[in-house]
């Protein structure tokens, strides 16, 4: 399922390339897909300069339904080679849906972005330490994702 999904975002990755307008960094509705912990399947943000509204709907690793939510924040930009790639930090909430409730987590995701020069895509990774609280219990919860997103004007 893995491969399946990574050979998903080449593909999708390789198609939105060939626009042929010049981008920075994509602001407005992004759609697109996202594999990791906590939540993976369909990833949405809307951004705003260097603030974003993010989310995830799909499954987690319990084979849950599940939903995650939150912000983030582009904190700083740099280039490598004249490709631009930004440093982000947020929060969000992952709940998992099943019959017995196993609580939520608060993850606190640190990534980096890369949007492409000739189209409005942008490729993800975050690393999303956080707080897991199940039945009155806290524990720390770590987690990663890897996801692509299209960027629709």
């Amino acid at each position: 399922m893995k491969k399946i999904l990574v050979v998903i975002i080449l593909i999708v990755s390789s198609v939105f390339s060939l626009s042929a307008a010049k981008y920075d960094r994509a602001d407005g509705f992004g759609i697109g897909l996202s594999a990791g912990y906590p939540v993976s399947g369909v990833a949405f943000k809307y951004g705003m300069g260097d603030f974003r509204i993010v989310g995830t709907l799909g499954y987690s690793f319990e084979d849950n339904v599940a939903i995650e939510g939150g912000v983030q924040y582009d904190l700083d930009h740099f280039n490598i080679d004249r490709l631009p790639f930004y440093l982000n930090i947020g929060i969000t909430g992952a709940v998992n849906f099943n019959p017995n409730f196993e609580g939520f987590s608060i993850n606190f995701p640190v990534g980096i972005s890369y949007y492409f020069r000739d189209a409005p895509v942008e490729v993800f990774f975050k690393l999303t330490p956080g707080l897991r609280v199940r039945s009155n219990v806290v524990s720390s919860d770590l987690g990663a994702a890897l996801g692509v997103l299209f960027y629709i004007d």
